[in-house]
């Protein structure tokens, strides 16, 4: 198991997940969303292939509609 923050929220995940995996397990919207991992934007098309590590800080932005 490792630990990770997901926007400051602490959660358990097995020990090999990707980025990809994380997102589905939580039930994350994937539409719409930027994704750093410490402060390190990590684009779309490699989210999948980015494995994640114990203590990583994932900080999730969200695109939102404004006037």
């Amino acid at each position: 198991m490792i630990t990770i923050k997901v926007n400051e929220k602490e959660h358990h995940l097995p020990k090999t997940i990707s980025l990809q995996e994380t997102l589905e397990q939580l039930s994350i919207v994937q539409n719409g969303i930027a994704l750093a991992i410490n402060q390190n934007i990590i684009s779309k098309d490699k989210w999948a292939t980015t494995t994640l590590t114990n203590n990583d800080n994932i900080l999730i932005i969200k695109a939102t509609q404004g006037g």
